[in-house]
């Protein structure tokens, strides 16, 4: 059985500010070594539940987060950020599960730790035909498009109840508390990943019972920015519609082909960026 693991570093215990997940933040080197343990209980549960293979795919800004070093060596690495398919990158249709860990709630979430779609700077939403979603669902349905269920979510609460809204019968662990954007109540580190062991197990037992979500057979994206000019940016992708002075939409023919089209807007926005104003 292989499971496929996508691993953020916002939703994970202890990491609730900007400086945890940036390389320059005071916190993040001791974040790296958070993730690595919730990597570890993770791949251990999932090899307990029966999980013959493992794939963990660094997926924060980056994706060289993780400490390969001290990485379970059952498990296999995909590091590194020059890749086609993002946070689920390497995910194809011979995995039973997809694991999202340490995940957030998307952009505009209350009392959600870091609560972004993507970049916190750049976007408001993201839609697939009308939906809403996060990376969470973004992703999830990347990989239901290819037979493959989301089977566990892990992050804060806010981050539960968004994968529980996307489907409501993913196995979830809340790590911790967010009490605003940047404080949030963490539980005990071991706890923690006794938590996630269990969990993980629990899931990859019972992964060939779940459904994946149902996926539109032609998706649409449409994207809200958060200035105008990163909306003219990114009209420079051919086959972009204006919907409004900050929201873009764009039809494709598969969730594999939005993926690709999804970065190449944000890319093209990006070149219009100003942090000045």
């Amino acid at each position: 059985m292989k499971i496929f693991i996508s691993a953020d570093l916002e939703g994970v215990n202890g990491v609730v500010a900007p400086e945890d997940v940036e390389e320059v933040g005071g916190g993040y080197q001791q974040a790296r070594v958070f993730m690595t343990e919730e990597v570890n209980a993770v791949v251990s549960g999932a090899f307990a539940g029966g999980a013959t293979e493992v794939i963990v795919c660094d997926s924060h800004n980056v994706s060289a987060n993780i400490k390969v070093e001290q990485l379970d060596d059952r498990a296999q690495l995909v590091r590194g950020d020059t890749r086609a398919n993002s946070m689920v990158h390497g995910l194809d249709e011979s995995f039973d599960g997809l694991i999202l860990l340490g995940y957030h709630a998307k952009f505009g979430t209350q009392n959600a730790i870091l609560d972004h779609t993507f970049s916190p700077s750049m976007i408001r939403d993201l839609r697939v035909n009308g939906m809403s979603v996060g990376e969470l669902g973004f992703n999830a349905l990347f990989a239901a498009e290819k037979e493959v269920p989301l089977i566990m979510a892990t992050g804060d609460q806010a981050l539960e109840k968004e994968a529980k809204d996307f489907y409501q019968d993913v196995e979830t662990v809340v790590v911790k508390y967010a009490e605003g954007r940047f404080c949030a109540r963490c539980l005990p580190r071991i706890k923690t990943q006794d938590l996630l062991v269990e969990a993980a197990e629990k899931a990859v037992r019972q992964a060939k019972e779940k459904k994946p979500v149902a996926v539109p057979s032609s998706p649409e994206m449409e994207i809200t920015f958060q200035q105008v000019n990163l909306a003219d940016g990114a009209m420079r992708v051919p086959g972009i519609r204006r919907g409004d002075a900050m929201t873009v939409a764009v039809a494709a023919a598969n969730m594999e082909e939005l993926m690709a089209v999804r970065q190449a807007v944000f890319n093209s926005a990006a070149g219009f960026y100003n942090p000045l104003f």
